[in-house]
């Protein structure tokens, strides 16, 4: 009995640590922005680190001109710590995301925003023509983009894991010398990253 109400305490204690964590990040990034950009009816910027971005398929990295090239890539919203083995870990992404649309790019192929980034992949790559791929990229702009999802990692995914790194993929698309990044935020994109980089199951809940 005792030892069930030890480990009750010690997993309530990690998951409120994993809140201040993320509250503290939070408060940093709006301590960090120009005075007057953050209000108290707006929500502090996320930082997010980007990793490296690989090609999409078979090609070239640097395409004819005309044509669209894609790459994907890990963006990385939270680095977290672990310092217990054993317990869950829960915890929860909120502010604004600076980015270009995904939802855009993914209505070229009808796909559902709940769609991870591989499906719309495949169907970048059966695309052949791109009309409708690039006029939506020309048309696109830069928008602020609300975040506010939880996290949970199971005890089992955590084993060996010392450092943490939760977020999702990117989609870095190029025409004809401009780039733009869509991140795209949804549980089916999204994960978690150890400190060798190798990938750690996370389950996402929309707030």
């Amino acid at each position: 009995m005792n030892n069930r109400a030890w480990k009750a305490c010690t997993r309530a204690a990690l998951a409120v640590a994993v809140s201040f964590l993320t509250m503290a990040t939070v408060a940093t990034a709006a301590s960090a922005a120009p005075s007057g950009a953050v209000s108290a009816s707006r929500s502090p910027a996320i930082a997010v680190t980007h990793g490296r971005f690989d090609l999409l398929g078979a090609g070239r990295a640097v395409a004819a001109d005309d044509q669209v090239t894609a790459f994907h890539g890990f963006s990385t919203f939270r680095t977290l710590v672990i310092q217990s083995q054993g317990f869950d870990l829960e915890g929860r992404i909120q502010g604004k995301l600076r980015t270009y649309d995904f939802r855009a790019i993914y209505q070229v192929y009808n796909l559902p925003s709940s769609s991870g980034w591989k499906v719309w992949s495949l169907s970048f790559k059966r695309d052949k023509s791109q009309s409708v791929l690039k006029e939506t990229f020309r048309s696109e702009q830069l928008i602020d983009v609300d975040v506010d999802i939880k996290f949970k990692v199971s005890a089992a995914n955590l084993r060996g894991v010392s450092t943490l790194r939760i977020g999702f993929e990117t989609l870095r698309l190029a025409l004809n010398g401009t780039t733009k990044d869509f991140t795209v935020v949804n549980g089916a994109s999204g994960g978690g990253k150890d400190q060798d980089n190798n990938d750690v199951p996370v389950d996402f809940e929309p707030v």
